[in-house]
């Protein structure tokens, strides 16, 4: 419980950040310094959100703001943590070759996420997680393998690789980033704060809670922010009871600016499944919206609006994008558009030569970049690119002109797809994508997610597809699924479509 708190609870659509910022609006509005305004939350995105909105309300430099960070961030900058004090992947290979792991990928963990376990691929991949997660947990590493039950784990090697960690970091004074929250809970030093805000705090595990703790008692005020029926990240060590437990003192939010009256019925559903949850009366939008359910991806209308397409795993997601793409869509996962832009603009800066028109010189330079420049099938001269970088940058070009005095050799008896060396299922994509009329250099309407990726953000039109995996099926926490699939139709603006499977593993709406 932490003492002068209010518990803010926001269900989908509720508005809790604009709830939050309205906050700091009359904390500055009476004179508070931003330096004594502290916001603390799961990821960097949401801490943007509120300094840029402060900023443009009071005119003021987000520098202003010294401590609104991610709770690692937060450890960072207040130990004085420098970039060549984190552990990085040739460390971690360090270590694997006295233990006999291997370690793959790069440490993409970086001081904006929210996650603090880097993601590694390899033989130490699933040990490292479990060490991170037991410290994340405060519990020993006996109880997290035995309640983890991978079975394909060793006990005693789980103790080396840790033991063989505490060692390395020793001798080289590295940390990661459990270290720095653990650090920070020792020997860091809060500031005094008038006011803390805690954000998406229902993501927050027990040692960043202890972290958080320590802060708020240097804080006046303490605002607790999040929602435990969207707490999708236990996997990571998170327990949403230090959440719901943080403070008697509760606001919830009663009015969702984005569900429908339809959508709110089946999320409703979803929620009451869910054991130990705040009990959250909260309003829809008066649309009444509408949900199908339905078990062909053909029976959705994608041929216009915005859509998002979630399912529960990366593969899944996948699979559905296959689908998409040989029925002609354009798409993006992860914010990747499934033709990358810069094909597109090669392929249309050709077509523009080859009818005569005279190109801008910085779309020839990137044409340029991206054709053979040797062997048999080679579309410009070497050495033909540096002509270019001598030319004035508001230069424009023609065919002709290119053939003549900058290296081209191809001519417009070669389609665009030969000069770029286009594949033939790119082709064929292509060209249905435009047969559909899509405009194929703007962004996709159509976004495939998994729901965790999904989290905070919300569309016209959802497709939930139900299929799950043996794993979340028997996982004996059930209310990760049920918060999982909550997350999930609660992105809908509008329309809802849940996509049915007759697989063996699958979720019930």
């Amino acid at each position: 419980m932490i003492p002068n708190s209010e518990l803010v609870l926001g269900p989908p659509g509720t508005g809790k950040t604009y709830y939050l910022i309205e906050r700091i609006k009359e904390a500055l509005a009476k004179g508070t310094h931003p330096s004594k305004i502290g916001v603390i939350s799961f990821t960097k995105k949401a801490i943007e959100e509120m300094v840029s909105r402060a900023c443009a309300e009071f005119k003021m430099d987000p520098k202003q703001f010294p401590y609104m960070r991610t709770s690692h961030s937060f450890a960072y900058r207040g130990l004085g943590i420098q970039g060549h004090d984190v552990m990085t992947k040739e460390d971690y290979d360090n270590i694997g070759r006295d233990t006999g792991l291997t370690f793959k990928g790069k440490v993409t963990t970086s001081l904006e996420d929210g996650l603090l376990m880097p993601t590694l691929g390899g033989s130490g991949s699933d040990y490292l997680q479990m060490i991170n997660r037991a410290r994340l947990r405060m519990v020993s590493l006996e109880r997290e393998f035995n309640e983890t039950g991978n079975r394909d784990l060793h006990f005693a090697k789980l103790v080396q690789l840790h033991d063989q960690m505490v060692e390395y970091k020793t001798a080289t004074d590295k940390l990661d980033f459990v270290d720095m929250i653990d650090k920070y809970i020792t020997v860091g030093e809060p500031p005094h704060l008038s006011y803390l805000f805690i954000d998406e705090a229902q993501d927050f595990t027990p040692l960043q809670w202890e972290m958080t703790q320590k802060i708020a008692a240097r804080a006046d005020k303490v605002f607790i922010a999040g929602d435990d029926d969207q707490a999708i990240h236990r996997w990571t060590g998170v327990d949403v009871n230090m959440f719901n437990k943080s403070s008697d003192n509760i606001t919830v939010l009663q009015q969702s600016y984005r569900i429908p009256k339809s959508v709110h019925k089946v999320a409703a559903k979803i929620a009451h499944r869910i054991d130990g949850r705040h009990i959250k009366e909260f309003r829809s939008r008066e649309e009444e919206g509408s949900v199908e359910y339905v078990y062909h991806m053909d029976q959705i209308p994608l041929h216009e609006g915005s859509w998002t397409i979630m399912a529960r795993t990366n593969g899944y997601v996948y699979d559905i994008a296959k689908w998409v793409r040989n029925a002609g869509y354009k798409y993006s996962i992860k914010g990747k558009p499934s033709i990358p832009l810069e094909l597109v603009e090669n392929i249309q800066t050709w077509n523009d030569l080859c009818v005569d028109k005279a190109v801008h010189l910085e779309r020839i330079k990137d044409l340029y970049a991206a054709v053979p420049k040797q062997g048999q099938n080679k579309v410009v001269k070497r050495n033909s690119a540096p002509m270019l970088e001598l030319l004035p940058p508001d230069t424009t070009l023609d065919m002709t002109q290119l053939q003549l005095q900058y290296g081209l050799l191809a001519g417009a008896e070669s389609s665009a797809y030969e000069v770029l060396r286009v594949g033939k299922d790119d082709q064929d994509y292509i060209d249905a994508m435009s047969r559909r009329g899509d405009d194929l250099t703007s962004e996709p309407r159509i976004k495939l997610s998994t729901f965790h990726a999904m989290k905070g953000g919300e569309d016209d039109n959802v497709v939930v597809f139900t299929m799950s995996t043996k794993a979340a099926v028997n996982n004996r926490h059930q209310d990760d699924e049920h918060r999982v699939f909550y997350v999930g139709v609660t992105r809908a603006r509008h329309r809802l479509y849940i996509l049915e499977t007759d697989y063996k593993y699958r979720y019930t709406i």
